[in-house]
């Protein structure tokens, strides 16, 4: 009997982020990238959340390794939570491996992981899977797309990527290669859809190196800080390089920063000239000096956002002082941007961001490269990934622009498997996945009852109902209330001494569920829904 491919994504679709994709063949399962998301606004006191792969763990002595198409977090992020559980080989480029190397190296997790080189010179062999890695232009150095050829036909998974013909760094992607490798032509292309909103295709480089030019020209006399993503290394390098052409001293804040620009020199992908780095404190004149900072997501406790609000233990931030944002605003961190921008305004700054000028430009294709690429891989099925619902569904539209046939595209869900004998494709049933959350030690243990208590805490603050009975459980004395986050006890004494009338006629009743009880009548005094907890005193 013939054997199915199967596609199983467990992340990644309908989402930006926690990229994860099992890719399953008889007994035996390779998986691609293993990475997180971070937590959207409304999810209270989370710090990531990672895929849901109880599959994985459940099916772990059918896996035959995990490959990792580039370094950023939602690709690489989640192993040191997975390689607790299971012990398989990871691949990677030598920048990839040096990064998630520093993930386990924090998680104590380092000497027990099998990590392995993955050479865009070689053919890995993992099972009935063959895995040929071809060169990507992104926002990172050292990414890759993979073809992966399988017993029913040859899959392009793309990873992150952009048809960038002048990128920083020198590394364009190689279509030249891809071809060369699916001669035989593609059953399925896995292929990126951030941008699939966006017309055109995305600029290059080089526009971002020829503003920054420009800027550094139009900063004579003051102080540059330049906030950007610690993993784009190879715009690090163009801001160096253009640091020493305008005669200034780089320095470094933020921690993360300072990880990976020491892990890029010591494994060469980082070119930095002799003595340009000076530390922060250094006693350099104003119109000498660039500081390299993160924050450009304007993040809590990032070096940026502690410049702006004045907390930065070495850098005060004032007039004479040139700040540009080099990063684009992720979904979601418009707010906290938003603040720290009018902080740095406000402290006297010149900022320049966003729309001002052309400081940053996306990793990811736009629709004309994304056309392109399904136009130089000629897939026979497509299956659009990373992307929000709008993202995939706008990609399999532009797929079906280009002649493909509306069944042969297939917009998928988290969980949901694609399978094919090489000859037809169909989804298959889908397997339940939850979203798994980290809270700083808790991993799982927060579900989505606690996250809606956390948003109904956040919106209408909490009860405490202390009642007091004797040993028979009879109610003596005055039942006592204590809010936060709700109303201010000493202006609400009408509204509390109710509560209290109603603590006493719900229990004489006998109600059986009081917290409900209580919800319900402070829901209909003032249409608000605090979190009531009814806490019993024996007295």
């Amino acid at each position: 009997m013939a054997k199915d491919l199967q596609i199983l994504p467990l992340g990644g679709m309908g989402e930006i982020g926690k990229n994860m994709t099992v890719y399953e063949y008889g007994r035996n399962i390779m998986i691609v990238d293993c990475g997180v998301m971070f937590p959207e606004n409304d999810m209270y006191g989370i710090d990531l959340v990672l895929p849901d792969y109880k599959y994985i763990i459940d099916n772990q002595e059918l896996v035959r390794g995990i490959v990792l198409t580039h370094g950023h977090m939602d690709h690489i992020a989640a192993l040191p939570y997975l390689l607790q559980e299971i012990d398989v080989p990871v691949y990677g480029t030598p920048l990839t491996l040096g990064l998630v190397k520093r993930q386990l190296e924090e998680k104590n997790l380092l000497q027990r992981a099998d990590l392995r080189v993955l050479s865009r010179e070689e053919t890995l062999h993992l099972g009935p899977f063959r895995v040929s890695p071809f060169a990507v232009a992104h926002s990172i150095p050292d990414a890759v797309g993979l073809v992966i050829d399988t017993p029913v036909g040859a899959i392009v998974h793309t990873g992150d990527y952009k048809l960038d013909e002048t990128p920083a760094g020198g590394r364009t992607t190689d279509l030249q290669a891809l071809g060369n490798l699916t001669k035989n032509g593609v059953l399925a292309l896995v292929a990126d859809s951030t941008n699939a909103d966006r017309p055109g295709r995305t600029e290059t480089e080089q526009v971002v190196r020829d503003t920054l030019n420009r800027l550094f020209a139009e900063a004579k006399g003051q102080r540059i800080i330049i906030a950007t993503f610690s993993s784009v290394l190879a715009r690090l390098q163009e801001i160096m390089t253009l640091a020493q052409l305008h005669n200034r001293k780089v320095a470094l804040t933020g921690r993360s920063l300072l990880q990976n620009v020491e892990l890029a020199r010591d494994l060469g992908y980082l070119d930095v000239p002799k003595n340009l780095l000076v530390d922060v404190t250094a006693r350099i004149p104003k119109g000498q000096m660039l500081i390299l900072s993160t924050g450009s997501q304007g993040e809590p406790r990032s070096a940026l956002n502690r410049m702006s609000d004045g907390t930065h233990r070495q850098v005060r931030i004032g007039e004479g002082d040139t700040v540009i944002i080099s990063g684009g605003t992720i979904p979601g961190n418009e707010e906290d941007v938003g603040r720290m921008l009018n902080n740095l305004f406000e402290r006297g700054a010149n900022v320049i961001y966003g729309r001002m000028a052309t400081t940053h430009v996306s990793g990811h294709g736009s629709r004309d490269e994304m056309r392109a690429m399904i136009e130089a891989v000629r897939p026979k099925y497509i299956i659009p990934a990373h992307g929000e619902a709008r993202h995939l569904h706008l990609h399999a539209q532009l797929a079906r622009d280009t002649g493909m046939d509306t069944g042969d595209v297939f917009v998928l869900k988290n969980g949901i498997p694609w399978l094919s004998d090489g000859k037809r494709a169909w989804t298959g049933e889908a397997i339940p996945l939850d979203e798994v959350y980290v809270d700083g030690r808790l991993i799982g243990e927060i579900g989505e009852v606690v996250m809606r208590d956390r948003q109904r805490l956040s919106q209408d603050g909490f009860i405490v109902a202390l009642i007091p009975v004797d040993k028979r459980r009879q109610l003596v004395g005055e039942p006592q209330i204590v809010s936060r986050g709700f109303v201010y006890l000493n202006e609400a004494e009408e509204l509390i001494s109710a509560a209290q009338n109603e603590i006493k006629q719900q229990y004489k009743r006998g109600a059986k569920d009081l917290r409900r009880a209580l919800e319900d009548f402070f829901y209909r005094e003032t249409h608000s829904r605090p979190v009531v907890l009814p806490r019993f005193v024996n007295v």
